[in-house]
């Protein structure tokens, strides 16, 4: 029972924003990600995930990532990546039912710290990005034109919790995953401006081997519109993990 402690801290976490007033937006989103790595040797990996994100119940494509990184491994708790980012995103400007696809491309660099409590697994993930985005105006016939590439810095930090549930033989494992992230822009100088994000995720996973599992869970993001308001979108996602090793 003294397990559940570490997944209650995030419960607690995610408690204050729920508790604000939300405008309920999208309540159908599926996302789908794949994520695979290659362990080079033991010190250096190369990762990548690819994102396909889903609106109105799989009718509906909003985004699609992929996301390269290389990885080096300090030691055993201690990782640093750097990667890039490619984003396509399907949005429908404020007060029209218009489509418009744009683009972004970000830098990003990362650490990853992981330790134990008990046998809960606790991984906090911080990310600095560099992002260059499409910036669209609208004209006098109510259109949206490309109005050139904007450059903004963000700040991502996540906290995950995995907590094993039931082990089965050849390693196979039943496990409960949580995960809370807050995101910040930042100015050039890269001071945090203000929130404008939260992820909370809570799903379960099957691990088949050390290096393949996967994944199924509830999340909810929310968006800030104005001073405690918020707009909220329930995610239903499933995550696949293949890793290999050289």
């Amino acid at each position: 029972m003294k397990n559940l402690y570490s997944i209650l801290i995030l419960l607690w976490i995610a408690m204050p924003i729920q508790a604000q007033e939300t405008i309920q937006h999208d309540p159908n989103s599926t996302w789908f990600t794949l994520s695979n790595r290659v362990n080079i040797n033991k010190k250096w990996s190369f990762s990548n995930e690819i994102h396909e994100r889903l609106g109105a119940f799989l009718s509906e494509q909003n985004t699609f990532i992929e996301r390269p990184s290389i990885d080096y491994h300090l030691n055993n708790n201690v990782e640093i990546s750097l990667g890039y980012s490619f984003l396509s995103n399907r949005i429908t400007p404020s007060g029209t039912n218009l489509k418009i696809t744009t683009y972004e491309n970000n830098i990003w660099e990362q650490v990853l710290l992981k330790h134990k409590i008990s046998t809960v697994d606790i991984l906090h993930r911080f990310r600095q990005e560099h992002r260059w985005f499409d910036v669209f105006t609208k004209d006098n016939n109510d259109n949206f034109n490309k109005d050139g590439v904007d450059f903004a810095n963000r700040f991502r930090y996540r906290l995950t919790m995995v907590l094993p549930l039931k082990t089965f033989g050849n390693k196979k494992v039943l496990f409960l995953q949580a995960f809370d992230e807050i995101w910040l822009p930042q100015t050039d100088n890269l001071i945090p401006k203000n929130f404008s994000r939260n992820w909370f995720y809570l799903g379960v996973g099957y691990k088949f081997n050390s290096g393949t599992n996967l994944q199924l869970g509830y999340m909810n993001q929310w968006d800030v519109i104005a001073t405690d308001t918020y707009k909220s979108k329930p995610i239903i996602q499933t995550t696949f993990v293949k890793n290999f090793t050289l």
